[in-house]
């Protein structure tokens, strides 16, 4: 990778992008109320399952079949993977945050006149949009895929650092045990066909559904 491309993956999948990505836990604060996860330990074999049987076998899959129809300027193709994406979300706030981290980012995007060459959906998700951005700053696969993943790990990283709470040092552990997931969930990811498509996690989805109605709430989702 050279330098530009690195800064743009930075870029795009830094925690300074004015999307509102911090806002959201993916269930995990209501895992944490119900103490789930209540130290590094638990937080990573949270963060390691969600990888493994959600991002990795969905996430990233769709992703590197939304950049491929993004850089076809296939718009049909392109609306068909984000509507998977967007029907796989399990509960009201997981398909909201998908719709509004969407549309943020198809907002900041719009701004830096780096829409994509080709008609959007109506209500693109936050899968679909990465992948555009991915492929107007010229990102390879791998580095778009390891940069959503990332990025999604660092979320969910600083959620716990608030919510739990758990110091920032040991927070950096969990992230740098999360290096060599994200790497194995990356290379699953471009080895499933469009059939092996498809996640799985019962507990997170209870845990958001629980989230919905938590007497103290420090995240939309």
């Amino acid at each position: 990778m050279n330098a530009k491309a690195m800064l743009s993956l930075l870029y795009l999948c830094g925690p300074s992008l004015p999307i509102g990505a911090f806002a959201y836990s993916q269930g995990l604060a209501a895992a944490i109320e119900h103490g789930r996860v209540r130290d590094g330990e638990s937080l990573f074999s949270w963060m390691a399952g969600a990888l493994e049987y959600g991002l990795a076998r969905l996430d990233l899959p769709c992703l590197l079949r939304l950049r491929t129809t993004a850089s076809a300027r296939n718009p049909a193709a392109f609306a068909k993977w984000d509507d998977l994406v967007k029907a796989s979300r399990e509960t009201a706030e997981l398909y909201q945050e998908e719709l509004d981290l969407g549309r943020s980012l198809r907002r900041l995007l719009d701004g830096q006149r780096l829409s994509p060459a080709f008609p959007l959906p109506a209500e693109p998700g936050y899968v679909a949009m990465f992948a555009a951005a991915s492929i107007r700053l010229g990102l390879d696969d791998a580095a778009a895929l390891t940069g959503f993943a990332w990025s999604w790990a660092e979320n969910q990283a600083a959620a716990a650092a608030k919510a739990i709470p758990l110091g920032q040092t040991r927070v950096q552990k969990v992230l740098l045990a999360m290096v060599d997931k994200i790497t194995a969930a990356v290379e699953t990811a471009a080895t499933l066909d469009d059939a092996e498509i498809g996640g799985s996690l019962p507990g997170l989805a209870l845990a958001s559904c629980l989230h919905e109605t938590q007497y103290s709430r420090m995240f939309r989702s």
